[in-house]
């Protein structure tokens, strides 16, 4: 089975070589526009960059999905959530620690900067974000990013995620109706996130319980006394969940 760290190394290099080939793709961009002002370009070595970056890329991405297979977390649940294939999985897995028995799932939130933050000059919760003045942000940007690209393909395959997606968007539409803080883009974007830390939450659970290991139940249960945990869907064995 493949370490995490040769996970987050092969990601890294996916990241790295993604933004060479956009760069070379920006650059090819503006010749075909005419608005490089470089001197007789040599707009065919461009187009062999992009051609080399994207062979690259498919076989970055192949074997990340070699090494992501055999990760307990992947084989013994991640793999039958519709819309999680084995490159995002690695995306994930690459960035999230291990479950401990003495920590909850916070420990993913706030390392992915979805743990909501009092603004006061806005009289809200809001997630974190870089903001001119305050320093640097804490969480992992990168992860943050993979996350919503998670949220994006949820909800764009269906399934159980899907489902809870739309019922959030539908109690954030019936508790914000007619605020003008409130726009549809931001119930959409929240309700993205309460799906992900869904998933998260199951994640965690199904992650644990295949290495074996007993967890705390969730922050929500224990401290706060909510009676509607969502327990994580199982595979039926036909299909994705």
């Amino acid at each position: 089975m493949a370490t995490a760290s040769e996970i987050k190394a092969l990601v890294e290099t996916a990241a790295s070589a993604e933004k060479f080939r956009i760069g070379v793709s920006n650059r090819l961009s503006a010749l075909e526009r005419g608005v490089d002002e470089v001197e007789a370009p040599a707009e065919s070595i461009y187009r062999t960059l992009y051609e080399r970056a994207e062979e690259m890329e498919d076989l970055i991405d192949k074997e990340m999905r070699a090494l992501v297979k055999g990760h307990p977390a992947y084989d013994s649940w991640l793999c039958h959530v519709k819309g999680i294939g084995p490159t995002l999985a690695a995306q994930m897995l690459a960035f999230l620690l291990p479950p401990k028995p003495q920590f909850g799932v916070g420990t993913w939130f706030k390392a992915a900067g979805l743990a909501p933050e009092w603004r006061k000059e806005q009289e809200t919760f809001r997630l974190p974000r870089a903001r001119r003045g305050e320093g640097k942000v804490q969480h992992h940007r990168y992860l943050r990013r993979c996350l919503y690209n998670v949220a994006t393909s949820l909800v764009r395959v269906g399934g159980f995620y899907r489902e809870y997606y739309e019922q959030a968007k539908a109690r954030l539409l019936r508790a914000h109706e007619g605020e003008d803080g409130w726009p549809l883009i931001r119930i959409d974007r929240v309700a993205r996130w309460v799906t992900v830390k869904l998933l998260l939450s199951h994640l965690w659970a199904k992650w644990a319980e295949a290495e074996g290991i007993t967890v705390r139940p969730p922050y929500v249960v224990t401290v706060l006394g909510h009676d509607g945990y969502i327990p994580p869907p199982e595979w039926s064995g036909n299909g994705k969940i």
